[in-house]
């Protein structure tokens, strides 16, 4: 794969991340040392780090102690797994954003990671940058390969139908935004974002952004590509 386009993005990309991770503090568990590596190697990455292993029992001790905002795992470990890491993670502080790094997109893996609360899956065939920031911003990062599996089994539809409004904000709530930065993309007022997303939990009968966005992935409902294409046409 030849990435040389990508090269003059990266001055603009390292600066938007040290920007999203400035409060945060990382735990990172990757199997390989050469990964690790290069991930402790990225700049905003090794501000925010507070811990890196290469085990599972390594990784989660870490976690227990530091607490972080955010833990990264790959899918397999030097002992123990990532989905294992996540799932005792999300039982020791559910607040903690679990991003996993999976080397294939099988049906079984999707959804034991959904299952385990896993926030975003990242497959090594793609870039990984996307994924992080939305991670770290608070969002859930499903790509078209989870998405297309978790449709295999679609929710049943809402209550009522989303209007084109809702859905935009849908959109946004994947991608973490605050209800504020919401307000400021769609030009209303913090009060209508809220109203806005208190009719989208009642239609989609759940009771956080969280579900409520991973069931509007299942339902077909909006799409991360979607999502990601809007915000860069709003930040633009």
């Amino acid at each position: 794969m030849d990435l040389t386009d990508l090269i003059p993005e990266i001055p603009a990309l390292l600066e938007e991340l040290e920007e999203l991770l400035a409060d945060h503090t990382t735990v990172a568990c990757l199997e390989h040392m050469k990964w690790l590596g290069s991930f402790m190697c990225i700049t905003p990455v090794q501000k925010s780090l507070v811990g890196a292993a290469t085990t599972e029992d390594e990784g989660f001790q870490l976690v227990r102690k530091h607490q972080p905002r955010l833990l990264v795992a790959s899918q397999q470990l030097q002992q123990g797994t990532g989905l294992s890491l996540v799932a005792r993670t999300e039982a020791l502080n559910p607040s903690i954003k679990t991003l996993l790094v999976a080397d294939d997109s099988s049906e079984s893996l999707v959804r034991e990671a959904l299952a385990r609360g896993c926030d975003g899956i990242c497959f090594q065939s793609e870039r990984f940058m996307p994924a992080l920031r939305v991670v770290a911003g608070g969002g859930v990062y499903y790509p078209q390969p989870v998405a297309a599996i978790l449709r295999q089994q679609a929710p049943p539809p809402p209550v009522e139908p989303l209007t084109e409004r809702e859905r935009e904000v849908l959109n946004r709530l994947m991608l973490g935004l605050s209800d504020e930065q919401i307000s400021k993309q769609l030009v209303v007022s913090p009060e209508t974002i809220k109203t806005h997303v208190k009719h989208i939990y009642q239609k989609l009968r759940v009771d956080n952004r969280t579900k409520a966005v991973v069931r509007s992935i299942a339902a077909g409902l909006i799409s991360l590509e979607s999502a990601l294409e809007g915000y860069s046409l709003a930040s633009g």
